[in-house]
């Protein structure tokens, strides 16, 4: 049924795509831009994301799980599998989904009644962690590999969060991630900032501009996606890196609000740009951008499939890296 679901998708798509030149079918394409200058194959979920798929680099489906559910974090795994977070906010509840290799579905952890979650970061014990929010409180949750809760870390909030979570437990948290160091790192929506805490759930330090994503680099940096752009802090909170308005204005890219981010070994980034918000207002709408270091545009994702879809997280897969080892960054 699931491949009954997407053919019929493609099919009524495609009664629209001759009413406008179709690109080569191996690259993304525009006709001022021209073709990319490289393709990527990778993993897609996020807000009104229509569901988790891969997508090849001629941009086709390769494998989909249809949902309507808010999907804000997605990790492609070393072994083949596949592992997201899902939110219902109507029906109240979240938890993470985890897919054997041959993409059966392997189990579903649920939130205890009264908590959400956003995230489902593979750790290298074989775990996965979940960031927990509910009224007033919010834990680091790790999750075994047959769906059991085998830890909580129950976290000291900053006032302005444990505010919000008294009215919207929703917007506590989004990506939330354990760093290489052993603490925590979460990207805290409504307070728009990245928190970190210890290993025993103490307040460490604030990154300021964060609603969506928290990365931990390898080199101790810390990347964070917020209202003002993408920005880099170094291990002493100076920010040495960011893209802004004025960057994406400059190449003529039209931004809603920034999602998730990647960090690639070669030093670009990887950014998704969702239909929320005004960053810049004019210019090409492409649902992911590739930057690199002086930010010049490489690679963007511009194709009818995806027109009514927002691709909140994704993750580029023809890189090295093993997403269990903190060699992904995202």
């Amino acid at each position: 049924m699931r491949i009954k679901y997407f053919s019929l998708t493609l099919l009524i798509m495609s009664a629209n795509v001759f009413v406008f030149a179709a690109p080569p079918p191996t690259v993304a394409h525009n006709s001022d831009r021209g073709p990319c200058p490289v393709t990527h194959r990778f993993i897609k979920g996020g807000w009104a994301s229509k569901g988790v798929g891969i997508i090849g680099e001629d941009l086709k489906v390769e494998w989909a799980e249809p949902s309507e559910d808010e999907i804000s974090d997605v990790w492609s795994l070393d072994d083949g599998g596949v592992v997201h977070s899902f939110s219902i906010r109507k029906q109240k509840s979240a938890g993470i989904k985890r897919y054997d290799a041959d993409r059966t579905l392997k189990w579903v952890y649920t939130v205890a009644t009264g908590r959400d979650n956003h995230s489902c970061q593979p750790l290298p014990s074989g775990h996965f962690l979940a960031g927990e929010s509910t009224a007033g409180a919010a834990f680091m949750v790790e999750i075994d590999d047959t769906g059991k809760k085998i830890k909580e870390v129950q976290l000291v909030l900053p006032e302005a969060i444990k505010e919000r979570s008294l009215k919207d437990i929703h917007h506590v948290f989004r990506n939330v991630r354990k760093t290489q160091g052993g603490t925590y790192l979460a990207a805290c929506m409504h307070y728009e900032h990245a928190v970190e805490w210890d290993k025993d759930g103490n307040l460490l330090r604030e990154f300021p501009d964060c609603h969506y994503a928290a990365i931990r680099l390898a080199n101790g940096d810390t990347l964070v996606s917020g209202k003002k752009g993408v920005l880099q802090y170094d291990a002493n909170q100076n920010l040495v890196w960011a893209v802004t308005a004025e960057d994406f204005a400059r190449l003529n890219l039209k931004i809603g609000m920034i999602c998730g981010l990647q960090r690639l070994p070669n030093g670009n980034t990887i950014i998704s740009n969702v239909k929320h918000g005004n960053l810049t207002t004019t210019g090409d709408t492409y649902k992911v951008i590739e930057l690199t270091p002086a930010k010049e545009l490489v690679w963007w994702v511009d194709d009818p499939l995806f027109a009514d879809m927002n691709l909140g997280s994704v993750q580029v897969l023809d890189v090295n890296g093993n997403a269990t080892q903190f060699e992904v960054w995202k």
